[in-house]
């Protein structure tokens, strides 16, 4: 029999609430234990802003159209940094039991982004000192919450305090509240004063935060990307969500896609040809999940610092994990680091796991992997394609370069070396029926042709008459029709030839 939350089997089974300790140790797990890199506070506290802003717009307080702001400043002098949004902000008479609940979030079952209460705590494994300030509109004052987080280090390694979380928050945090001349503002405010250096001093590192927050936000792209208007239109079809207003250090931040992207150190071009759209089902037989894919011309594995690379998971219009995220649902996993994509999951039931690294393991999940399948597939497929249309296109201009250098010679082609030739054009001719863009195709179907009529004007020295091994296996393989006979002639002219 199965007892819900609200059921008791008799009085002598009920548990005392007073008898329960939550140790001291659970905000350890809950801060550095949580996060694998440092920078993930930072997608911690954007998400909070961009769940603060929708509040706010519901709330009239934000016109339709108009975007979110969240300003991220950073102070090198005192080692501190500042989030800071015009969401709807928190009510004086709400602040502090919200802003102190451990693990307790008013947003569960709601459209909100956040849910476990516990991504605003991020921040205290990394600091000296983490206060939270906040305003609703149409008060007169804000409130402060600060966190001593050194003295909060202290009390975790005392092995000699016996005191349970609780007691540890009542002795850290201190709350303030104080006057404002704007009644009508409204804010939420993160600062992190006192920074520990970790990782190249990461979170303090402008470039390093812009360009991890361009990469997980829901910022607009960047308007040289062409099909930036078509993708933000669909996902504002279907999300009903607005980007935000994004600066760090003063400067906006941007999705880092674009028409046409250099790979750092080499030089070369990646141009964005076409986009397609996916669409996946819920187990309702709904839209459970959308996305889209930017085609190129697949040369190579897309360097991970231009922010593009792989096909990626966002919910709530913010990334879940990272590129490497759907590495193991292509058919060689390299292949993902090929592509350039995103899906934004719209099925509710489809659950960031508490790192929002990957989403909780459930039916409704692995619905949508049994979908994620042939996209994939038709992904690795257009790697392999591409990866053969270059090998043939380099094995055809290597032949052309050949045969063009041997006829410039003066001299005179013997028998053998003219056969040779004139099969290397036949090989290359061959292999040419593989190249995918058909303009180079055809360019160089010309360039084989005119080769082709050169050597036949050619006469060749005086000698026996000879055809070259790998020309008589052509001729033999579309020649003889039963590919049982065929395969033992060929085995007999490679004896004779050894």
């Amino acid at each position: 029999m199965r007892i819900t939350a609200r059921e008791k089997l008799d009085d002598s089974s009920v548990v005392n609430p007073n008898i329960v300790r939550i140790g001291k140790d659970v905000i350890e797990i809950l801060t550095s234990g949580m996060y694998v890199s440092p920078a993930t506070i930072y997608r911690e506290y954007v998400q909070n802003s961009v769940d603060a802003i929708d509040e706010a717009r519901a709330r009239g307080l934000l016109p339709g159209k108009q975007r979110g702001k969240v300003a991220i400043t950073f102070d090198h002098a005192e080692r501190s940094a500042t989030i800071r949004d015009n969401g709807a902000g928190i009510k004086c008479d709400e602040a502090s039991s919200t802003l102190l609940a451990v693990g307790g979030s008013a947003k569960r079952e709601t459209h909100l982004r956040g849910f476990r209460g516990v991504g605003r705590l991020s921040g205290l494994a990394y600091c000296r000192e983490l206060e939270f300030r906040t305003k609703a509109a149409g008060e007169s004052e804000s409130t402060s919450i600060l966190w001593n987080c050194q003295l909060l280090r202290n009390y975790l390694s005392d092995r000699a305090f016996s005191g349970d979380l609780k007691q540890i928050i009542a002795n850290v945090v201190s709350i303030r509240h104080e006057k404002s001349e704007r009644v009508d503002d409204h804010f939420f405010e993160v600062r992190l004063a006192g920074i520990a250096r970790l990782r190249n001093d990461i979170l303090l590192n402008e470039r390093a935060v812009s360009h991890f927050l361009s990469q997980v936000s829901p910022v607009p792209f960047a308007p040289e990307f062409t099909f930036s208007d078509a993708i933000e239109e669909e996902t504002k079809q279907r999300l009903s969500t607005t980007p935000i207003d994004l600066a760090v250090a003063g400067e906006t931040i941007l999705r880092p896609h674009g028409d046409e992207v250099t790979f750092p150190g080499t030089g070369h071009k990646l141009r964005v040809t076409d986009i397609e759209f996916l669409n996946f089902a819920n187990v309702d037989g709904e839209t459970g999940a959308f996305g889209w894919v930017a085609h190129h011309e697949y040369v190579r594995s897309i360097p991970p610092t231009l922010g593009i690379r792989g096909l990626r998971a966002r919910c709530g219009n913010l990334q879940v994990g990272d590129a490497t995220l759907f590495d193991e649902f292509f058919k060689e996993a390299r292949f993902n680091g090929w592509c350039i994509g995103e899906i934004h999951m719209m099925d509710k039931r489809i659950v960031p796991n508490a790192r929002r690294d990957n989403f909780e393991l459930n039916h409704h999940y692995y619905n949508f992997l049994a979908q994620l399948g042939p996209v994939t597939l038709n992904i690795s497929k257009r790697c392999r394609s591409a990866s053969v249309a270059r090998t043939a296109t380099q094995i055809v201009k290597n032949a052309i370069g050949d045969v063009r250098t041997k006829l410039k010679e003066r001299k005179r082609i013997d028998r053998v070396a003219l056969s040779q030739l004139k099969a290397s054009i036949l090989r290359a001719r061959s292999k040419a029926s593989r190249i995918g863009d058909e303009n180079i195709k055809k360019t160089l179907l010309l360039q084989l042709d005119k080769l082709d009529t050169a050597l036949r004007k050619r006469t060749p020295k005086r000698g026996p008459s000879i055809l070259a091994y790998d020309e008589v296996v052509k001729i033999v393989s579309k020649v003889v029709t039963n590919r049982e006979q065929a395969k033992k002639l060929i085995e007999t002219l490679r004896r004779l030839s050894q």
